[in-house]
């Protein structure tokens, strides 16, 4: 008795090497488990972000061809095995888009325009709006999502409608075909003058088209709000000098490429919005394209 209480560190070693192999192998058995769920919910997380990735290129994409041409779309129809088939063209892009272990089907895909009757203009603009349907691997997850292993992501896109103008372009006349130079007749000795060739008309500079296509995350808008914009303005015979955004909290952002803009609290004054607008300028002067309500709750 008197040597275990001398030498407590000898007894501690003789009470690890007591133990069974049998007792470390049940011990492991009961953490495994805890260890693979664990796992399969870090891997879920990873598939989550790429599912919403994948949604919101998919909108993106789809807004692209819409704004060239919104009625060539049919949720009744698969896209065409035909390339020359131009009848389905907004959801054949979609669909490209449609990976990252997200399933989107034609159903789940909405085209909208403003105006309605999706006519070209400065200010008329175009929304696709995709769902993507995903499935968790585990059901620890699904409690962040109401206990359902198989959630929803949508995400809507906006872009103004592509528009050429039509009148005030300044195209070059046809050449004139010279006319032959007279012989000159025997009795003269004067040679005939060659007559003068015509001078190209100029191209005119034309006021730019402002438009911008745009994604928000997280789909529900629930503060804080992260917004990505994509220039698409176009400017004809002349290039665009300067952008300006317009963020609706008082920010804007001299910059083609401005990068994400967060809205950390909804805002009081307008219904919980921010309204977003673009500016362009080129040398024949600015416009402003229609604002996008960006909502945050």
């Amino acid at each position: 008795m008197l040597t275990i209480l001398r030498s407590p560190r000898a007894a501690l070693i003789r009470h690890f090497r007591s133990r069974s192999r049998g007792q470390s192998l049940v011990e492991f058995a009961l953490l495994l488990p805890i260890f693979m769920l664990f796992f399969a919910a870090v891997l879920d997380l990873g598939r989550i972000a790429s599912a919403q990735i994948a949604v919101s290129n998919a909108a993106r994409e789809g807004v692209f061809q819409a704004a060239q041409t919104p009625t060539a779309f049919d949720s009744s129809k698969p896209c065409p095995a035909d390339p020359t088939d131009k009848s389905n063209l907004i959801w054949c892009r979609i669909k490209l888009e449609s990976s990252g272990g997200v399933a989107i089907a034609a159903t789940d895909v909405n085209v909208s325009c403003s105006p309605v009757d999706c006519s070209t203009g400065i200010g008329n603009t175009v929304t696709v709006r995709v769902t993507g349907h995903f499935q968790l691997f585990t059901p620890l997850m699904a409690v962040f999502f109401g206990g359902n292993q198989n959630i929803a992501f949508t995400t809507s896109a906006t872009a103004n409608r592509e528009t050429l103008p039509v009148t005030g372009l300044s195209t070059p006349p046809p050449s004139a075909t010279p006319s032959p130079s007279p012989s000159p007749s025997p009795s003269s000795s004067a040679s005939a003058s060659p007559s003068p060739s015509p001078s190209p008309t100029p191209l005119v500079c034309n006021l730019p088209s402002a438009g911008f296509t745009y994604t928000a995350s997280p789909a529900n808008h629930q503060s804080p709000v992260t917004v990505n914009v994509t220039d698409t303005s176009t400017s004809i015979n002349c290039g665009i000098t300067s952008w300006l955004w317009t963020w609706g909290d008082g920010t804007t952002t001299l910059s083609q490429v401005p990068g994400p803009h967060t809205y950390v609290v909804k805002n009081p004054d307008k219904s919980g919005g921010y309204i977003i607008t673009l500016k362009v300028t080129n040398a024949a002067g600015s416009t402003t394209s229609g604002g996008v309500l960006v909502s945050v709750k």
